[in-house]
C-alpha cells in the first residue's frame, strides 16, 4: 500500500522504477563532471532504498539492479565527506539498501520513513559543514520540529533502530546548534518540549528486527 499522496518525496510504486533509474542516470552523468557531484545524497538515497525494502516486501517487483549500481556509486563517495562505515549516515542507508534487495521492509509508516531519511541528510550536511568550513552550525527550527515527531514514532515502533543511529545523542546535538541560534522564545520553548517527549519511556514494545548499534558521529 503506498503512503499517503501527501507525504513529502513520495515515491508511488508504479513511478518507483522510473524514478530511481532517473537518479542513477543523473548520478552516471554528473559523478565525474563536477566535483560536488561526487557527494553523497544521503537524505535521496535512504528515501530510494527505503521505499524499494517496502514495495519488495509487499511483493511488487523492484528493478533492484538499479539500486545496486547506485548503492555502488555512491557507498564509495561517503568517505571524501570522513563518513565512516560505522558511522549512523552509512549505516542508515546501507540498511535499507540490503532491506531492499532482501525484500524485507524495515519500517511500515511515514514518520519512521521521514525520520530515517531526514537523520542521514542532516548527519551528511553536518559532517560536510565539518570538512568545508571546520565548524557545524544548524538553523530550521520547523524541520528539526518535524525530525523531532517523527523520531518519537520511530523510537516508540522501532526502538532498536532509533538505538542503532544514535537518535538520542544526535537530536541532542540538533537541538543544541539550534538553541544556539538566535529564534523567539515560544520557538525554543517548543523545541525544548518536542525533545524531552521523544525521550520519554515508552510503553508500546519494538516491532522491528535487532540488531547491532553505529557509530555516534555528527
Amino acid at each position: 500500500m503506498d503512503y499517503s499522496y501527501s507525504f513529502q518525496d513520495n515515491i508511488s510504486s508504479s513511478t518507483f522504477d522510473s524514478t530511481s533509474k532517473n537518479v542513477l542516470n543523473w548520478i552516471e552523468e554528473n559523478h565525474d563532471a563536477f566535483d560536488w557531484a561526487k557527494d553523497p545524497n544521503a537524505y535521496e538515497m535512504a528515501n530510494i532504498f527505503l521505499f524499494g525494502a517496502k514495495y519488495s516486501n509487499e511483493g511488487k517487483t523492484v528493478d533492484v539492479d538499479t539500486l545496486t549500481k547506485i548503492w555502488d556509486i555512491r557507498s564509495k563517495d561517503f568517505e571524501r565527506c570522513n563518513i565512516s562505515q560505522n558511522n549512523f549516515v552509512y549505516k542508515i542507508c546501507q540498511d535499507a539498501y540490503q532491506s531492499a534487495l532482501e525484500g524485507k521492509s524495515v519500517i511500515n509508516d511515514e514518520n519512521s520513513h521521514h525520520a530515517l531519511r531526514k537523520m542521514a541528510g542532516l548527519g551528511l550536511f553536518l559532517k560536510q559543514q565539518q570538512r568545508d568550513n571546520d565548524k557545524i552550525s544548524y538553523n530550521n527550527p520547523q524541520e528539526l520540529l518535524q525530525l523531532l515527531q517523527c523520531s518519537k514514532t520511530l523510537k516508540t515502533f522501532h526502538s532498536d533502530l532509533f538505538d542503532r543511529y544514535a537518535f538520542e545523542e544526535n537530536i541532542n546535538t540538533l537541538c543544541r546548534l539550534q538553541l544556539e541560534q538566535s529564534i523567539p522564545k515560544e520557538v525554543a520553548e517548543s523545541i525544548t518540549t518536542a525533545q524531552s517527549e521523544v525521550f520519554k519511556p515508552i510503553s508500546k514494545p519494538s516491532q522491528s528486527r535487532d540488531i547491532q548499534s553505529s557509530e555516534k558521529e555528527i
